[in-house]
């Protein structure tokens, strides 16, 4: 399944040249199952050049759980796409048992702060310290940071001050089928 879907995200960007319309690159979930094969790099890398992409335009997302049960296989499909230009990032953030050694052990250049850790940042001044610590900690290793399930302009207020590179949530759209993104990204010019 994860294979289909990233030959469809693949075949979206050639259909409908949204490179153009202002996307920088598409993130996709990989699972645990699909970080444990060995053939995921070179397989993943093939379609890439069998469609016709830039490795840049995607961007994989890794849970830590997925890291911590695939830890040897995982690193060994990560350090190869990266070296054929695809990007990785830590994703839910702060969720669950989370272990700053993966943030210091994968190779990712974005950490994504779990949607319920931004709820709390909004409302505990625990949560602001913990949160604050974590874009700081990503800053100083020249990480980008992404904060999940912002809602209200509000929130993107706090959250920009914050010190948060990108923000991703309902604020500014729910997800949508192909035509009606299509759509959205045409209306919402934001890159001119």
């Amino acid at each position: 399944l994860g294979e289909r879907i990233y030959k469809k995200v693949c075949d979206f960007y050639n259909e409908n040249n949204i490179e153009k319309l202002g996307v920088r690159n598409i993130d996709i979930n990989l699972s645990a199952v699909q970080c444990d094969n060995i053939e995921l790099a070179k397989k993943f890398n093939d379609i890439a050049k069998e469609k016709g992409i830039k490795p840049s335009l995607i961007s994989f997302e890794i849970t830590e759980t997925a890291f911590s049960s695939v830890k040897a296989n995982m690193l060994t499909n990560m350090n190869e796409m990266i070296q054929n230009g695809f990007e990785f990032a830590l994703d839910d953030f702060g969720k669950g048992a989370s272990n700053l050694m993966y943030a210091i052990e994968m190779p990712v250049k974005v950490i994504k702060i779990d949607m319920e850790l931004t709820k709390l940042f909004m409302q505990e001044e625990k949560a602001k310290a913990v949160v604050n610590a974590i874009i700081k900690m990503a800053h100083d290793m020249n990480l980008k940071v992404v904060s999940e399930g912002v809602e209200t302009k509000e929130e993107v207020e706090i959250i920009k001050k914050a010190g948060i590179d990108y923000i991703q949530g309902y604020y500014f759209s729910k997800p949508l089928p192909k035509e009606e993104y299509l759509n959205f990204l045409k209306e919402h010019q934001w890159w001119k």
